[in-house]
């Protein structure tokens, strides 16, 4: 087989490259030396499997290809060429002198402890670089780091990228060799090396690298894996999804403690608990002093010269924005209240029971938000620090609070353990701490049985009122004392709902739906259980749920005004039945509902939210900045707040601030989706910032016109206009499937083609289906081509008077 693979290749490639030998390959690729007689250099021809050629579009594969052949940093080793061969697809790359970290490791050569340290920096670097081009690895392993001329680089970026996305869309998988590449879903990759995420075919981003990089340096600080043991793929991946390597410190105690606590973040399972990014890593490696006395050099990553991609002035922009909120409230009347940040309560039993721990404190939360003179900050930005090292005092000085709320929660299950029941006991130990003082100002141990879990959360609000010397009226006491389910299970269910509710994506958004339901059937009068069954039905059909988008908003609001109904004091109920009614462009009644809220709960950064989205669909552009500043003053790390502010700027032309908005939004949440990418790419295009336009464009899903919707007065490359009209003919024809894009999207697309027709038919159409996007995104450039346009004006007309 190899040697008709090589005689096809030779055949192929003809007198522009002498094959000289095979160099050897693994499951996805054969590799060759050659000789590029043009230019008289050694080159690398690696040759895709037949098995993975036979379900990959060569053109598609070439296209995606040219993607990560734009990186040209130190430590990459660079793409040159893509093609395809006798029904193969090949790439090419330079080739490097040197030998692969697998030979390295696999030899057990002993290096310094710097050395290795200096390899991981490496490697750290190229994926700094790489991620801030829109570039994931997805296979990082000893194998692709080549260690060359006292350095050490990466090899084949992009190209399990390349694979994934080129396979043909016929329904066939191609069969591989399992022992050393997996596909599960879209996933290309190596088993020993794959994030949790990455195994199960879940949605991923920048950390599977971290992940990956954190296994290969535990490898090459250890001496051996961190699943040493486990053969096959499903033995290794099983491993990967929920078994806890031994602590790298315990296997090898001349790493420096600093290396050792970075290692085990990276291998956390939850995306969330790894570092935020490769800068993050490298900065981290940047402080190190190995054992030979040697500081880790405290150079950047290249990519931080870029300002419209540096993830360190990202940080830096979110954090002084942090400092900008917290001085406009030191401005306002608000400077009177005192400020508390509750961080997630730590779970002290069985780690399936996190979800309640989580649920106690932001019901806790919830509680004290709605007391006189406290405002609590930081309500769902907080759930980033889940998993730090930062003390609670560290994460309130870094939000500007003044008092700090922590705690735990252990449950105390009755004999014979296992569901939740009547007599099942929790443990809930709530403690404050003046943040300026560092004097602990109250705390307490609760120990009661799951019944009296709410009384609990109302004793704490009251406790916690006390030592703030905050005067609580009847009327106060009332409120924080509202009846609440009393059934165990039902509030079990509600909680873990919630927990689901918020994870978003289609399937968290089915089970927080069956869980909610599942609270309602053992108490019909739960109203918090109402609002949450009503807020997770109103968001399926933004995730191409199966159910038709009228049929779950009508299912929404009637739960939602269920809800209210039972509990007219509840704020999320509030909260729910707007949006419901925002998502059936019923503004003029979402907006005094909201309003209702927020009196509710004037702490409430969600609420804010919702009132903007909702003055902002009705035109209301001034309003709609004063209430976006209001939520970030609230809870300034939630990047979707800032992404929304960046529409405020868009709608009113202050195109700079909307730049710096969107970065922060992206430099907060590296799960980066395609409208806040086209959004900077947007504003980088009318800035005149073309260049760095098209380096930030980044591929999603399907197609790579994904990143350019948003900007259709730039003329279309050559073939894109046919290949996309196709496209979008057979999205629009083809209604039982999932589309690829919503229809306010494919408008802008049909607007870019110049079809103004089609594109006034889909966003008509996007009224009828109730299409969310339409409501934002008509501040968007995308549409101005249609401005001047009578049918346009009388379509926003008729949005914004509903």
């Amino acid at each position: 087989m190899t040697d008709s693979l090589r005689s096809t290749l030779a055949a192929g490639l003809g007198a522009a490259y002498t094959l000289e030998r095979e160099l050897g390959g693994g499951g996805m690729s054969r590799v060759f030396l050659a000789r590029d007689a043009a230019l008289g250099r050694d080159v690398v021809i690696k040759v895709l499997a037949p098995e993975l050629s036979a379900g990959v579009s060569a053109d598609r594969f070439t296209r995606e290809i040219a993607t990560a052949a734009r990186l040209q940093q130190a430590n990459i080793v660079p793409l040159l060429a893509a093609g395809s061969l006798g029904g193969v697809s090949y790439y090419t790359m330079p080739f490097v002198k040197g030998e692969s970290l697998r030979v390295q490791l696999a030899a057990g050569r002993d290096m310094p402890m710097f050395e290795r340290v200096s390899v991981l920096r490496d490697v750290a670097r190229a994926l700094a670089y790489a991620h801030a081009e829109g570039v994931i690895h997805r296979d990082i392993k000893p194998d692709n780091i080549l260690l060359s001329g006292g350095a050490a680089v990466v090899t084949d970026f992009g190209i399990a990228k390349a694979i994934s996305a080129a396979r043909t869309d016929d329904g066939s998988a191609p069969r591989v060799d399992y022992g050393a590449l997996t596909q599960l879903g879209t996933s290309i990759g190596t088993p020993a090396y794959m994030a949790p995420e990455q195994a199960v075919g879940d949605t991923i981003d920048e950390r599977v690298d971290l992940y990956a990089w954190g296994v290969v340096a535990y490898e090459l600080l250890a001496g051996v894996h961190p699943f040493a043991g486990k053969s096959g793929a499903a033995q290794l991946i099983a491993a990967h999804l929920a078994e806890l390597p031994p602590a790298l410190a315990d296997r090898n105690h001349d790493v420096p403690s600093e290396i050792a606590t970075l290692v085990m973040q990276c291998l956390a399972k939850r995306p969330d608990d790894r570092p935020a990014t490769a800068d993050e890593v490298l900065a981290r490696l940047s402080t190190v002093v190995t054992p030979s006395g040697e500081r880790s050099s405290a150079r950047a990553a290249p990519t931080s010269r870029r300002r419209w991609l540096a993830v360190p002035v990202g940080l830096v922009l979110a954090a002084s924005v942090i400092a900008l909120w917290r001085m406009r409230a030191n401005d306002s009347p608000a400077s009177a209240l005192r400020t508390v940040v509750v961080v997630p309560f730590e779970n002290l039993g069985d780690s399936t029971d996190a979800y309640f721990a989580e649920g106690v404190s932001e019901e806790i939360g919830s509680q004290l938000a709605r007391l006189p003179g406290l405002q609590v900050i930081g309500r769902a930005g907080v759930r980033r620090f889940r998993g730090t090292t930062k003390t609670p005092r560290e994460i309130a000085m870094e939000l500007g609070a003044a008092y700090v709320l922590s705690g735990s929660v252990r449950w105390a299950r009755a004999s014979g353990g296992g569901a939740v029941r009547g007599d099942t006991r929790v443990r809930i130990a709530p403690a404050l701490l003046n943040v300026s003082t560092g004097v602990q100002a109250w705390g307490e141990s609760f120990n009661e049985p799951l019944t009296d879990v709410f009384k609990v959360q109302a004793d704490v609000a009251e406790r916690v009122a006390k030592a703030l010397s905050i005067t609580l009226g009847a009327a106060e006491q009332a409120t924080l004392r509202r009846r609440d389910s009393s059934d165990p299970i039902a509030r079990d269910a509600q909680l873990l709902g919630r927990h689901f509710l918020r994870q978003r994506g289609l399937t968290n958004l089915r089970r927080a739906v069956v869980e909610f339901q599942r609270a309602i059937d053992r108490d019909s009068s739960y109203a918090r259980a109402w609002a949450g069954y009503a807020e997770a039905f109103v968001l399926l059909p933004s995730y191409f749920d199966t159910i038709p988008a009228k049929r779950a908003i009508a299912e929404a609001q009637r739960a939602a005004r269920r809800a209210v109904r039972l509990d007219s004091m509840l704020p999320e109920a509030h909260v729910a039945l707007a949006r419901a009614l925002w998502t059936d462009f019923r503004f003029g009644d979402a907006l005094p509902v909201i309003d209702r809220a927020i009196q509710l709960d004037p702490s409430s950064a969600l609420a804010y939210q919702q009132r903007f989205e909702t003055v902002m669909a009705m035109g209301r552009v001034a309003d709609g900045d004063s209430t976006i500043r209001r939520a970030i003053a609230l809870d300034a790390l939630v990047p979707l707040l800032h992404f929304e502010q960046a529409i405020s700027y868009f709608a009113s032309n202050q195109m700079d601030s909307a730049l710096v908005a969107v970065e922060r939004a992206i430099a907060l949440d590296s799960d980066k989706g395609a409208y806040w990418y086209g959004q900077r790419w947007a504003i980088l295009q009318m800035l005149g910032r073309r260049d760095d336009a098209e380096r930030s464009c980044v591929t999603f899903s399907s197609d790579a016109l994904r990143c350019k919707v948003f900007t259709p007065h730039l003329p279309p490359l050559a073939g894109e206009r046919t290949a996309g009209l196709a496209a979008l003919a057979a999205d629009v024809q083809a209604p039982a499937r999932t589309p690829w894009l919503p229809p306010t999207v494919q408008a802008i697309l049909f607007v870019w083609f110049g079809e103004k027709e089609s594109a006034l038919a889909r966003l008509q159409a996007a009224l009828v289906l109730r299409d969310p996007n339409v409501l934002s995104l008509q501040y968007f450039p995308g549409f101005q081509p249609l401005h001047t346009d009578a049918r346009w004006m009388a379509l926003m007309r008729d949005i914004r008077n509903r």
